[in-house]
């Protein structure tokens, strides 16, 4: 199956109008091809020399002097069997009955016939089976105005100057928020300056909470609120978990990012920090305390919910909300 559905199209019809496949290449390095020939031309395909010499040996009926082929296999040869070479193959290696066939490949649509349908063709050959279950094609970054990044336009953008910029959080967002199944990314600067201050405005609603001693508790139950404002909260939590939960299983990464910008600076940030400052700020009571908890339990399901988008601020916030600096909150 793959992601988006057009592109099994492009991959079926591709198989239906298969042509023959050269895979030997004239170039200094790569994957020898395991080919001896004999005296008389005749060839000896073997794991190893010693294995095509014993072959020789039994077809001449003495020892012959072997030369093997000069020519590498093809990248993509080699690459194809990726799927479960890695694990171990061909050796009997649990981990390759552990691990094969995986659960999907995340990969470009200009390789989806060089290296998609060659692994497909090596999973079902050697293992007798597909090796991913689905194909999730996402989208080529280009530059601002949708044009090919490429050194002779002068139009690239180099991540690391991005990152060390605004950093890397803020890129990861940046192409999360953007990456719309079927459309490709037109990146520009302003766009993750922009998410930078996404960045800056959870950390500074973390402070904010850190300060009001709004820490995570963990025997705190949501279903149980007085308070209108923190139900309110509590439920707008849940139905955010639940859209960026559905956006993630469905590849739709953009929509997840954009349920999560939008809660966290709107719903969150903008609303519910302002509306129970008079909470924090006055007298200690049931009130005061139900609140605190609120905030800690909503900024909790919110690092989770980001952590895989923007993994290093959500860390180092989830350690200063709960205050366990032995495990992290990707085990959570």
């Amino acid at each position: 199956q793959f992601v988006p559905k057009n592109w099994e199209n492009t991959y079926f019809e591709w198989m239906r109008n298969i042509q023959p496949w050269c895979i030997s290449r004239q170039l200094w390095w790569g994957h020898r091809i395991p080919a001896w020939y004999g005296p008389n031309g005749n060839i000896f395909v073997a794991m190893d020399e010693t294995e095509a010499v014993v072959a020789a040996e039994r077809e001449y009926g003495c020892s012959v002097d072997l030369v093997q082929d000069e020519d590498v296999l093809d990248t993509w040869f080699s690459s194809a069997l990726w799927p479960f070479s890695t694990l171990g193959w061909p050796d009997a290696e649990p981990e390759v009955e552990r691990h094969y066939p995986g659960d999907v490949l995340v990969t470009g649509f200009d390789i989806i016939f060089f290296w998609v349908a060659r692994m497909m063709m090596m999973g079902l050959h050697f293992m007798k089976d597909v090796p991913f279950r689905e194909i999730y094609i996402h989208a080529l970054v280009r530059d601002e105005k949708g044009q090919k990044m490429s050194k002779s336009k002068g139009n690239i953008i180099d991540p690391v100057i991005l990152m060390d910029k605004y950093g890397t959080d803020a890129l990861r967002f940046t192409l999360t928020a953007m990456a719309a199944q079927g459309r490709d990314i037109k990146l520009s600067e302003q766009r993750v300056a922009g998410y930078r201050n996404f960045v800056t405005k959870l950390w500074n609603a973390s402070r904010f909470g850190e300060m009001n001693e709004c820490n995570f508790r963990n025997n705190f139950i949501p279903e149980g609120c007085k308070l209108a404002i923190n139900r309110w909260i509590v439920g707008g939590t849940v139905e955010t978990v639940s859209t960026v939960s559905e956006g993630i299983e469905s590849y739709r990464f953009n929509e997840a990012a954009d349920a999560l910008y939008h809660f966290i600076w709107g719903t969150f940030c903008d609303w519910y920090l302002e509306l129970i400052k008079p909470v924090l700020y006055g007298e200690d009571g049931p009130q005061k305390e139900e609140t605190r908890a609120v905030f800690g339990w909503v900024l909790m399901q919110i690092l989770r919910m980001l952590h895989p988008v923007t993994p290093f601020v959500t860390e180092e916030l989830y350690q200063k909300l709960n205050r366990l600096r032995s495990n992290g909150i990707s085990r959570h």
